[in-house]
């Protein structure tokens, strides 16, 4: 048992820089197994199968998007500053070095081709993100940060739109201005929304 999470810490972690090479849906246990220097049964005895191994994939990319941009944003005071510090940490995750496709949004795109759980749980990953972007918007509005005229979906499908097009000028098109528009896209939208 004590070996057995670190390997299977060492697989996901391996399947994440692996999926930003060719994407979530192709990548098969077998081709997995010899990233690891594993054998297809070694790899197969931690998931069981398909499935498994797409769901534990994006859990711990999720996991990583909740300790490096949400919960940083949740320590600021006040709403204001959660919402910039989101606008800040999620930019640095979507370039963070070597620039590479979210794994998160990479899943969501390709959920049409995962197995049901895996399709299941990376749309839920992407709806909560702009649920919780909206009621921080709904909550500006209430507070009287954000002027009252302001549409908190719409503010969330911006805000979800500006991450999408950096990772479309960076990963995609290979722009090198992709963190300042993005920075500064952020900074209009939320500049906008002030009372």
């Amino acid at each position: 048992m004590s070996t057995e999470r670190p390997t299977r810490t060492r697989i996901v972690e391996t399947a994440l820089e692996e999926i930003a090479k060719g994407g979530l849906a192709t990548l098969s246990i077998g081709h997995l197994a010899k990233a690891c220097e594993m054998s297809k049964s070694g790899l197969f005895a931690h998931f069981g199968g398909q499935e498994a191994l797409q769901v534990a994939i994006i859990e711990a990319a999720i996991e990583h998007f909740r300790q490096q941009v949400v919960e940083p944003a949740r320590q600021q005071s006040g709403t204001l500053a959660r919402i910039d510090a989101l606008a800040t940490n999620w930019t640095g995750w979507l370039l963070r070095e070597p620039v590479r496709p979210c794994p998160i949004l990479q899943a969501a795109f390709e959920a049409p081709a995962l197995t049901g759980q895996a399709a299941a749980l990376a749309r839920q990953a992407r709806r909560g993100w702009t649920d919780w972007v909206e009621r921080l918007a709904k909550l500006a509005i209430h507070e009287g940060g954000f002027a009252g005229s302001v549409n908190a979906t719409r503010f969330a499908f911006q805000f979800e739109a500006i991450g999408v097009g950096c990772q479309s000028w960076a990963v995609i098109q290979g722009r090198d201005e992709a963190r300042r528009l993005t920075m500064d896209s952020f900074a209009a939208l939320i500049a906008s929304a002030r009372a």
